[in-house]
């Protein structure tokens, strides 16, 4: 009878542990995603604070724009350089075997990139779509990377073959959703940001029809509102551990409906600010082995990823994969721009 007893409480407790393991498996996750992105916000805004600062003080044309300033060769030289955001692993290890990545690159980047330095993610993908060839291992900063076509004023970056100068990183920013598909919802409105931009009243940096574009200009015609160095940092966080469901409303179940994984369904709204040319980067691929795989938390060539979690089809309607939960973080800092000027005799 003992022995009996024993093998019922042996079973209970296997079914409570059932019970509870999907809610200690939310805590886990949320704790370390939130704990991630605290410390995400934390060095986002440092790096907008360290950006502005310098900026502020660094002696430039008195028409200059915010985008002009990003482009001349002391900013990129000394403050921030988007070059830096893409590193080539292999060029790196090819010429330094024994390399430190935050002992030996981190020093030789621009005040505001050593800031961004600690949110880089690893990427391997295949540049060339030829499986006889190693993927591309990148250290990058996170979201969408597309190869790179507008031209740089400033020199090329020489002795240094590991900056990966021929990739740009942008920010996708999910305006809405389109309607439902899969049996799930729904595919993605998109509009394109920069890493680091200009806080102002443009829709594009190129625009001038807002009440106070280029507020870095000292020749603004807004007096409120000119030689001021008003800098935005953005940051995709992608949390690897939890998912993305429709929004309901508040105390509306929505576990059968989430966010699936699908770039073709992705609308771009306007992409005149787009700075490259899309990759074409599948969701999905193969192993060595021949496995299927996803292509993780920044995955797919919008970087707005993929999971493998919860990919029933009772959930998806087909069983692909579908959206990490994401937020986009951003940081702003205001700094007065510093007016130098020769001394009277």
């Amino acid at each position: 009878m003992n022995q009996f007893h024993r093998k019922k409480r042996s079973g209970q407790a296997l079914i409570e542990f059932a019970l509870v393991a999907l809610v200690l498996y939310l805590i886990v996750g949320a704790a370390l995603t939130f704990g991630l992105w605290i410390y995400a916000a934390g060095q986002i805004q440092q790096a907008a604070n360290v950006g502005a600062r310098e900026l502020s003080q660094t002696p430039l044309p008195f028409d200059s724009t915010f985008e002009t300033a990003l482009d001349t060769l002391i900013v990129r030289q000394r403050i921030y350089d988007d070059r830096w955001l893409v590193i080539d692993l292999d060029q790196l290890e090819a010429s330094n075997p024994n390399y430190n990545f935050f002992e030996d690159v981190v020093p030789e980047m621009p005040l505001l990139n050593q800031q961004l330095a600690s949110l880089y993610i690893v990427d391997r993908f295949d540049h060339d779509n030829n499986a006889a060839t190693s993927d591309v291992r990148l250290m990058r900063y996170p979201g969408a990377l597309l190869t790179r076509t507008d031209a740089i004023s400033t020199p090329a970056l020489t002795g240094k073959p590991w900056v990966a100068q021929q990739y740009v990183v942008q920010i996708p920013i999910v305006v809405e959703r389109t309607a439902g598909h899969s049996g799930g919802g729904g595919g993605e409105r998109i509009r394109w940001v920069n890493v680091v931009e200009e806080i102002d009243t443009e829709g594009l940096p190129d625009e001038d029809s807002g009440e106070n574009p280029d507020p870095f200009s000292l020749e603004n015609s807004n007096t409120d509102m000119r030689g001021v160095v008003a800098l935005r940092i953005h940051y995709p966080a992608q949390s690897a551990w939890l998912s993305s469901y429709q929004d309901r409303g508040p105390f509306v179940i929505n576990t059968d409906d989430p966010n699936v994984a699908d770039d073709a369904a992705v609308v771009v709204i306007d992409n005149s600010n787009q700075s490259g040319s899309l990759i074409d980067r599948p969701l999905t691929g193969t192993n060595a082995s021949g496995d299927s795989i996803y292509a993780g938390t920044y995955g797919g060539k919008y970087g707005l990823g993929i999971h493998g979690a919860m990919t029933s089809p009772q959930l998806t309607g087909s069983g692909s994969g579908i959206r990490p939960y994401r937020r986009v973080l951003v940081s702003h800092a205001i700094f007065r721009r510093e007016v130098f000027t020769s001394s009277s005799p």
